[in-house]
C-alpha cells in the first residue's frame, strides 16, 4: 500500500487555478484514476464551481468504481459531492454525501495538506477512517468502528487463506508499513464482537466469539511470520473434534507463527490460559493440507467439573458420554510425528467420572497413563477406589501396564471383588489410532462365583439363587464395535449358555445394537421356573436362539426353539399351573374337552417331551412345535395317566401380544383355558 500523492495534487493544483481571479468559474477535468495508500478511484470525472471572491467552492467526482483494498469495501457509480474549503496555505478540506450503486447514501470526508491526508468514510453507524504521512510515506493507518467483518475479508484473507468470516463486527486499528525495501509489517488491534469464522473443510468454525485479538503480521521476502494474542470473553468454537464453550470469564490465547518460502506453517509458540481450568503449552508444524505434521502439546485441567463442559464435551459426546460428570485433576502432554500419535502421558488426581444414565461410576482414580510408539517400553500404573457398571459395585483395583511399539499393555492379570466373587481380568491391550483405522481394545475376563441372587437385584431381575460363573477368552472393542472371539460361557442353573459370535455396536451410545447366537444345554428347569414364577416343571432344558438382534436392548429378530433333554434320566413331571402358563403363553389350546376337567382334579403331569419354536421377524414370530396335531402343532406330550397334551393353533402370533402374555403369566395372573 504505496501512498502515491501525484493525482491528489493534481486535483488540488486545478482547485487552486480555479480559485484565481478569472472569467471562468466551474473547472472540469476527467482522470483515469487517482490511486493513494487508502485505495483508487477509477473513470474519475470532476468538476469544481468556485465563484469569484468565495471563500470555497463546491466539488463534485463521479467515479466509475472506488476500491478500498485494505478494508476489502468495493462500489460503483460513485457521486460525491461536498463544499471544498481552505484550510490556512496548502490545505483542503471536503465533506460532503457520497452516493454508490447498491447503496445507502454515505459520507465521505477529505482532509489533504503536504504534511498528511486524512480519509473518513461512515455508511450507517460505521466507519471507516484513512490517515498517511508525508513523513512516513510507507505508512498507512486504518481506524475502524463497528465495522462489519466483510469489509475486512480481502484484508484478513491474505493474513489467512483457509479462513472465511461469516459474521460479526470489528473496532479497532490496522497499521501497514510497505518500505520499497524492507519487509511488509502489519500491526493490528481489534475489538471483536459476535465474529462467526468458518474454513471449507469444515475443520474450524467459530460462532459469537467476542474479545480483543492483537496481531502482528511480518513478511520479509519468501518469509511469512504471525504473531497473535486474542483474549476471548465468550463464543464457541470448534476445531475437528475439540469443542470448546469459552466463558464470560478473559481467556488469554497466544499462537504464533512461522513459514519460509511459502512452504508448511511452523507453529513455535502455543499458549492457551483460563486460569483455574486449563492450561496448555505447546509447539506444532502442519502440512502442505494445513493438517497437524507434528505436535507437542502439555495440559493441565485443574478443575475437571468445569473443564467438562468447556473443553471435553467433543469428545465425550460422540463416544457416548454427553452428560458425564468430571470432578478432580488431570494432567497429559500428547505428541504427534509426522501426523501420527508418538506417545501420551496422563496423569490422575482423584478423578471422580459419573455416568447420568448410571451405567458405571468410578471414584478416586489416581496414578497415571503412558503410552508410546518407541521401543523402549515405559511403565505405568492407573487405580480406583470404587466403582459400578450398571449398578454391580467393584471393590478397589489397580492396574499395572507396560507399553511399547504403540500398545498399552496389561503387565499381569488383576482380580476385582465383585458380588460376593472376583473378576479376572486376565489380559488387556490398547492400540492407538492410526490413519486409517481408530483405537482398539482387547481384553479377556473371567468371572468366578458370583452371587446370582445379589445380580439379579441390581439388574431388576427375578429372585435368581446360586452363583454364575463363565470367561470371556478375548474381545475386541474399535470403532464403536465390540465383537467377543471365542464368545462368552457361562454357568447357569446348573447347566450352561454359550454365547457364540456375540457384537455390540455403539454399547455406550444410542441406539446401542446386540448381534448373537445363543447356546442352552442342560438348564435345570425346576430352580428356573421357580424363579421366573412359572407353573413348576421338572427335567433338563437344550436349546438354540439363532440370529438373535436386539435394538436398545430389545429383541428385534431371532430364530428359537427350546426342548426339553429326552436323555434325562430323572422324573418329567409338568404341574397344572405351568399347562395354564404354557396355553396362555402360546395362545394355545388343549386337546380333547376331557382335559379341562381333568387339569381340576390333578396337581401335575407326567410328559414326554415339551418343546416350543419361535422365528421373529417383523414383530411376528411363527410359532412351531414337537410334532404336528392336525391343523395345530404340539408343545407338550403327556407320559402316562392322567395323559395330558398341549398344543398350539395359531402359527403366526403378534410379538408384543406374546411378551404381554408371558408377564402376565410370570406374575400370577390365572390364565384363561377354553
Amino acid at each position: 500500500m504505496r501512498t502515491s500523492l501525484v493525482s491528489f495534487k493534481l486535483l488540488l493544483a486545478l482547485a487552486l487555478c480555479a480559485s484565481w481571479p478569472a472569467q471562468a468559474k466551474v473547472l472540469t477535468a476527467k482522470v483515469a484514476a487517482i490511486k493513494t495508500g487508502a485505495g483508487s478511484l477509477h473513470g474519475v470525472r470532476m468538476s469544481l464551481d468556485w465563484p469569484d471572491g468565495a471563500a470555497s467552492g463546491s466539488l463534485r467526482i463521479l467515479a466509475d468504481s472506488l476500491e478500498l483494498p485494505a478494508i476489502a469495501y468495493r462500489t460503483s457509480n460513485i457521486d460525491w459531492q461536498c463544499p471544498l474549503l481552505r484550510v490556512g496555505e496548502s490545505g483542503w478540506q471536503c465533506a460532503g454525501e457520497l452516493r454508490a450503486a447498491g447503496s445507502k447514501p454515505q459520507r465521505l470526508a477529505l482532509d489533504f495538506s503536504p504534511q498528511a491526508t486524512a480519509i473518513d468514510l461512515a455508511i450507517g453507524k460505521s466507519r471507516i477512517g484513512y490517515r498517511g504521512l508525508a513523513s512516513s510515506p510507507d505508512l498507512s493507518s486504518v481506524r475502524l468502528d463497528k465495522v462489519p467483518v466483510a469489509w475486512l475479508k480481502d484484508f484478513l484473507n491474505g493474513l489467512w487463506a483457509e479462513g472465511r468470516w461469516t459474521s460479526g463486527q470489528i473496532d479497532g486499528k490496522i497499521d501497514v508499513r510497505a518500505p520499497k525495501a524492507g519487509p511488509f509489517d502489519v500491526d493490528a488491534d481489534f475489538n471483536l464482537g459476535n465474529i462467526g469464522l468458518e474454513t471449507p473443510d469444515g475443520l474450524l468454525a467459530a460462532a459469537a466469539l467476542k474479545g480483543r485479538m492483537q496481531l502482528k503480521y511480518r513478511e520479509k521476502g519468501a518469509a511469512q511470520s504471525v504473531d497473535s494474542r486474542f483474549t476471548v470473553n465468550g463464543g464457541e468454537l470448534l476445531f475437528d473434534r475439540v469443542y470448546v464453550l469459552f466463558p464470560g470469564t478473559p481467556v488469554h490465547i497466544n499462537l504464533q507463527a512461522q513459514r519460509d518460502r511459502g512452504g508448511a506453517w511452523r507453529l513455535p509458540k502455543i499458549e492457551w490460559r483460563d486460569p483455574g481450568v486449563l492450561v496448555a503449552d505447546g509447539t506444532a508444524a502442519l502440512d502442505a493440507q494445513s493438517s497437524i505434521a507434528d505436535l507437542d502439546l502439555a495440559l493441565a485441567f485443574d478443575d475437571l467439573a468445569v473443564a467438562r463442559e468447556r473443553y471435553l464435551s467433543g469428545f465425550l459426546a460422540p463416544a457416548g458420554f454427553p452428560d458425564l460428570l468430571l470432578t478432580g485433576k488431570l494432567d497429559a502432554r500428547l505428541q504427534m510425528d509426522a501426523g501420527a500419535l508418538s506417545a501420551m502421558q496422563a496423569r490422575f488426581g482423584n478423578v471422580n467420572a459419573v455416568d447420568a444414565k448410571a451405567r458405571f461410576t468410578f471414584a478416586g482414580i489416581d496414578g497415571d497413563l503412558r503410552w508410546s510408539s518407541a521401543a523402549s517400553a515405559l511403565s505405568s500404573s492407573l487405580g480406583w477406589q470404587s466403582g459400578a457398571l450398571f449398578g454391580i459395585g467393584l471393590g478397589p483395583a489397580r492396574f499395572p501396564f507396560s507399553s511399547s511399539n504403540g500398545e498399552l499393555r496389561l503387565a499381569q492379570p488383576v482380580s476385582i471383588a465383585v458380588l460376593e466373587g472376583r473378576l479376572l481380568l486376565d489380559h488387556l491391550r490398547w492400540q492407538a489410532p492410526g490413519k486409517e483405522s481408530g483405537a482398539r481394545f482387547q481384553f479377556g475376563l473371567t468371572m468366578d462365583s458370583l452371587d446370582l441372587g445379589s445380580l439379579s437385584q441390581r439388574l431388576g431381575w427375578p429372585p435368581f439363587t446360586g452363583s454364575v460363573g463363565g470367561r470371556i477368552p478375548s474381545a475386541r472393542f474399535q470403532n464403536d464395535i465390540l465383537v467377543l472371539d471365542g464368545g462368552l460361557q457361562m454357568s447357569l442353573f446348573g447347566g450352561r449358555i454359550d454365547l457364540k459370535d456375540l457384537s455390540m455396536e455403539r454399547p455406550f451410545g444410542v441406539a446401542p445394537t446386540v448381534s448373537a447366537d445363543v447356546g442352552i444345554q442342560d438348564i435345570d428347569l425346576e430352580p428356573m421356573t421357580k424363579v421366573f414364577g412359572f407353573g413348576a416343571i421338572t427335567g433338563r432344558l437344550d436349546g438354540r436362539i439363532d440370529q438373535l438382534r436386539l435394538v436398545n436392548w430389545s429383541p428385534v429378530a431371532f430364530d428359537a426353539r427350546l426342548e426339553t433333554d429326552t436323555a434325562w434320566k430323572g422324573k418329567r413331571r409338568i404341574s397344572q399351573r405351568a399347562i395354564k402358563d404354557i396355553s396362555s403363553v402360546g395362545g394355545s389350546g388343549l386337546v380333547g374337552g376331557l382335559q379341562t376337567q381333568v387339569l381340576k382334579i390333578f396337581d401335575d403331569f407326567g410328559y414326554e417331551r415339551i418343546g416350543i419354536g419361535c422365528k421373529l421377524k417383523d414383530d411376528v414370530c411363527t410359532m412351531d412345535g414337537i410334532g404336528s396335531a392336525g391343523d395345530g402343532y404340539i408343545i407338550v406330550a403327556g407320559s402316562g395317566l392322567p395323559r395330558i397334551q398341549v398344543v398350539g393353533f395359531r402359527r403366526r402370533v403378534d410379538w408384543p401380544t406374546l411378551v404381554s402374555r408371558l408377564n402376565a403369566a410370570t406374575e400370577g395372573q390365572a390364565p384363561i383355558i377354553d
